[in-house]
């Protein structure tokens, strides 16, 4: 169906709730996409593990322990948030090619995750944990590029939910073997 085509009456008998009631909140079905980019903005990080306690799992985990720490999902306590924030980043990748403003939110978060993912592997450099001569620039592109690969046919599935694709753990343990080849001394 897709945004364009949409109408408020739909999106309120899709949510079971009365078109006045929606009209109330949000006087345009733009205003209830701004709404949508905002919360999705807002809580695209809540369920990511802290720099710091990343830091000290790249010390001692084992990498498939590590990679799967790192390549977060929406999964919470929340159901409810769970489920929002599946159905919103749905509606964000369906945005990606036409919508400069998912465009630009999903680049940045991208941005960030590389960050994120470079930064805790300089840590395990520093440490002695990898090898001082690791393309962590490399890996941190290759695996958020593989996370967002993996998130966008995930999210096209419309009753996608975490682990259902049949390579994710494929390309999770492979992304663990990386890590594996750069480990200088193994866990005790």
């Amino acid at each position: 169906m897709g945004y364009e085509n949409v109408t408020i009456r739909e999106i309120a008998k899709r949510v079971d709730i009365n078109v006045a009631s929606i009209y109330y909140h949000y006087e345009s079905k733009e205003k209830i996409l701004e709404h949508v980019y905002e919360y999705y903005d807002y809580h695209y990080f809540d369920t990511r593990k802290s720099v710091e306690y990343m830091k000290k799992l790249i010390e001692t985990a084992d990498p498939e322990e590590f990679i799967f720490a790192i390549a977060r999902n929406y999964e919470s306590d929340d159901q409810k948030k769970h489920m929002r924030m599946i159905l919103i980043t749905k509606i964000l990748y369906m945005r990606l090619f036409q919508d400069p403003t998912a465009n630009n939110m999903f680049r940045e978060h991208n941005a960030d995750d590389y960050k994120y993912v470079s930064e805790i592997l300089q840590h395990g450099i520093d440490v002695g944990r990898i090898q001082a001569d690791f393309d962590l620039e490399i890996f941190a592109r290759v695996m958020t590029g593989a996370m967002m690969a993996m998130g966008i046919e995930a999210f096209a599935s419309p009753d996608y939910s975490v682990g259902l694709l049949d390579h994710e753990e494929r390309v999770r343990s492979m992304l663990g073997r990386l890590i594996q080849s750069a480990l200088l001394h193994h866990p005790a």
